[in-house]
């Protein structure tokens, strides 16, 4: 019986040893995974503020461009008004000068 429980004390001291050492290679691994889990949730959160800050850029962008486009169409209706007007002068104006020059004429 002796000679059965010297190797089978043997194999289980291996296995033992075995499993210490599966152990700390698996909590190694684990540790390493989180690392690399918590690198990439620091990405994410990164990436996402980026593009918060993106959408925020663009939203102020668009409500910037409506503005100017509201002010543009304003100023090219007054533009219109202004150049009618001066149309409106202008053909006064020259009637004004054909009755001036018909009167020096008689």
């Amino acid at each position: 019986m002796e000679a059965l429980e010297l190797p089978a004390m043997m194999l289980a001291l291996v296995l033992s040893f075995g499993v210490i050492i599966a152990k700390v290679m698996i909590t190694q691994l684990i540790g390493r995974m989180n690392r690399q889990i918590n690198q990439v949730s620091q990405i994410k959160v990164e990436a996402l503020g980026r593009l918060k800050g993106a959408q925020g850029q663009k939203s102020i962008i668009a409500k910037n461009k409506l503005l100017l486009d509201r002010k543009k169409s304003k100023l090219d209706k007054k533009m219109g008004r202004l150049k009618k007007e001066m149309g409106e002068m202008q053909e006064e104006e020259s009637a004004r000068r054909k009755r001036s020059e018909a009167r020096h004429v008689s």
